[in-house]
C-alpha cells in the first residue's frame, strides 16, 4: 500500500541498540520486584491472618 501524497516518513538514524537493551533491563528488574513485593504483601497478610484472629 503506497503512503497518500502528504504524509512523510522518517527514517531511522543512528543505532539505538544500547537504549532498547537498557530498557528492556530495567522492565525485567522492575517486574522481578514487583512480583517479590506483591508475595511479600501476600505472605504478610497471610501471617496477620494465622496470628491475629
Amino acid at each position: 500500500m503506497k503512503n497518500p501524497k502528504n504524509t512523510m516518513e522518517a527514517t531511522l538514524q543512528g543505532n539505538d541498540y544500547d537504549q532498547t537493551q537498557t530498557h528492556v533491563e530495567i522492565y525485567n528488574g522492575f517486574t522481578t520486584f514487583m512480583k517479590w513485593s506483591t508475595l511479600s504483601v501476600i505472605g504478610i497478610l497471610v501471617l496477620m491472618a494465622i496470628f491475629l484472629v
